[in-house]
Formats: C-alpha cells, structure tokens, sequence
C-alpha cells in the first residue's frame, strides 16, 4: 500500500500508545490522544483514515468517540479495543454499525496489522466506489428514474468483499465488449453488456468470506449458497427501467447452453445474448486469473476449456468471438484490455478501477492462516 494513510490512536494510557505507535508507526502516520475529546479535536484538523480506540477510557469511552466522530469524519474506518469483559459496549458498538472490527485485548501484533492493513484497503476501495458511483451516475444521467436510492445501493453492495472483485469485474465487461463487437452488435446493446459486466458479481456481498475465499471444495451447502449470488445480484439491481436488459444478463450471466446451470435452468437462445457473452468472459478471466481454490491455469489451457465446452456450458458463436479477438494470446488481449482500450467507451470510463488488479491479499491472507495451524499443532 504505497499510500501512507493517518490513523488516530486514542488511549488514556501512554504506554499504550507508544506501543501502538512502534507496531504501526512504521507503515502509517500516527496521531496521538490520550481522551476522546482531544481525539475529536485531532480528526478535525486532519484527513485520518483509520481511527484506533481504546473502550475504556474516563469522560469519554471508545463507542462515544466513535459515535460522536461520525459528523466529524463519517468515512473513516473504527477500531475498537476491548477487554473481553467490555461485551455490552461490543455490541452496542457494531449495532450501530460504527465498528470495523475489534481487537480483544490482548492483542497481538502480527493480528493487529493485518487487521488495519484491511480496514486501510477497505476504506481506499470505499473511495474508489464512491468515484465508481459518481461515474456511474454520469454516464447513466439520461436514463429515467434513477435515484439516489439506487445509486447507494449499488455504492453499498460494491464495497469490498474480495480483493480481485472490482478489477475481475472491469475485465468481464471489456472482455464481453470486445465480443459483442465482434458479433456486430449495436452501442446500445453493448452499453448494456458493459454494464453488466461490471455488475454481475454485486450479488457476492452477501456471500461469507469464510465462502469466497476458502482454497478447497465448497460443501454442497456453501454451493447453494454461492449459487445465489447472481439473483442477488439482479435484487440490488432492482427493476430500474433503464437497467433491465444489464438486470437480467447478470441475474442469468450462469445459465448454461445445455440447461443445466442456475438460477433457472434456461437453455440456448432462451438464455439473453448478453448473459452468454458475459458467462464466457467471466469464465476466461477466472481461469486466468488466480482464485482461492487454484493458482491460474494460462491462457493456452483456458482457451482449450472454452473451446472443450463450446455446445455444453458455453454458446459456440460466442466462444469463437473470443476466440477471434484472443488469436494474438494473453499479452495482445491484456493490451486490449488495458492500455488500448478506449477507457470512454460507451460513455463508461471507470477510471477508479484498475483493470490489472488481480488481488492477491486473499492468498497471503491464506498462508499466513495456514502458517498459524502449523504453529498450533506443533
């Protein structure tokens, strides 16, 4: 994270701070405060992304600071520390949803980095759906009835989940883009196809991370439970008049050619054109890319995949479409991709995403759990 964030500790110990300061102070620009009034007075003068509070503390506990700094500095992310017998002020704290996570005490500091390193990830990704939404806006202000309401929704189900989310998803869309040219369809539809492909994984926000980012075989359960996310998907969407030829290619962006995929079962042509074409794209960038349950599998392999179950899982036409803009290989499609492609089109630029992140926090995450069972067992 090259960025160097601010974060506000607070605790009416010194030593506490000054050992809060050696773990962190290192990576990050630490403000100091031994009250919460005086915590408040800081967050005033200054941009802080992360806040670190102890609970108790005398004037002013950790929840009042957290819940009096929300008219100060609504977007920053909160800490609390608290001894485990600080339950009542835990649970108040996260139902009024002021609260990231929280550390018991003691805490360790391997944890505790990790933990802040997510929340400083978690709040750069807020950031950058708020300039997703903006653009969104934008580019959609000629379609009818689109309200604010709408427009949080989706600023909400686009918080981060996964590390590769945001990055997979600006590479279906212009991935399906390319092959919609390809097949010679209109701006209009292809709009529409962009548009569906940067939405078709929102649905995932309500899938447990325990479940996108296990690295091995789903349980039959955990299955069900992912194959939901496509009709949450078209749910967050909603029934946005200009929006409902994108709902629908995300609600079926998982049908397959031979009927038997989800959520309904729909066969061939009976499966919208543009669920096809982002299905083939979702496919590619998956394989491509590396996942929680497997490390990449090349472009040459996932090509031969495609091709394999063109006339089964996928629609042979459109599998050919990208057969066609992929002929170069892996380097000339990401050029495609990337750096030479149009970042206006349609009138969606979404600049605020990077179309080369591929997210890898969810693998080190992983080692560094797998690491501490092999400690433990010892």
């Amino acid at each position: 994270m090259s960025r160097r964030h601010q974060i506000l500790i607070v605790d009416d110990e010194v030593a506490n701070l000054r050992l809060l300061r050696r773990v962190l102070g290192k990576d990050y620009e630490i403000l100091e405060a031994t009250s919460g009034q005086e915590g408040l007075d800081l967050l005033k003068q200054n941009k802080v992304s992360l806040i670190i509070t102890d609970q108790r503390m005398p004037a002013m506990t950790g929840v009042q600071l957290l819940e009096q700094s929300l008219p100060v500095n609504p977007d920053a992310m909160k800490i609390l520390l608290t001894g485990y017998t600080d339950v009542q002020a835990l649970i108040d704290a996260i139902n009024a949803g002021h609260v990231y996570k929280y550390i018991p005490k003691p805490w360790d500091a391997d944890e505790l980095k990790l933990t802040v390193r997510r929340a400083l990830e978690t709040f750069e990704l807020k950031e950058h759906n708020i300039k997703l939404i903006e653009e969104l806006r934008s580019a959609m202000s000629e379609l009818e009835e689109l309200s604010m309401g709408t427009i949080r929704a989706l600023a909400d189900a686009l918080d981060a989940k996964c590390d590769y989310t945001a990055g997979h998803s600006l590479r279906v869309s212009r991935i399906a883009c390319l092959i919609g040219r390809t097949l010679g369809l209109q701006d209009t539809e292809l709009r529409d196809i962009e548009l569906g492909g940067i939405l078709h994984d929102i649905g995932k926000i309500g899938v447990p991370e325990s479940i996108l980012w296990k690295p091995s075989q789903l349980t039959s359960e955990e299955r069900e439970i992912m194959r939901k996310h496509p009709s949450i998907s078209a749910q967050i969407i909603g029934e946005l008049r200009g929006l409902r030829r994108a709902r629908e290619y995300v609600k079926h962006h998982h049908e397959y050619y031979d009927g038997s995929g989800y959520p309904d079962g729909l066969k061939g042509d009976d499966i919208p054109l543009g669920a096809r074409i982002i299905l083939v794209s979702d496919a590619y960038d998956a394989m491509t890319t590396d996942r929680p349950y497997r490390i990449a599998i090349g472009h040459d392999r996932a090509v031969k995949e495609l091709s394999e179950m063109a006339g089964t899982q996928f629609d042979p036409n459109v599998v050919n479409a990208l057969l066609q803009i992929a002929e170069g290989g892996a380097d000339a499609l990401n050029r495609r991709i990337t750096t030479d492609f149009d970042e206006t089109f349609l009138g969606l630029g979404v600049t605020s995403v990077d179309a080369r992140a591929t997210g890898k926090h969810f693998q080190a995450e992983l080692d560094r759990k797998a690491r501490l069972m092999a400690t433990e067992s010892q």
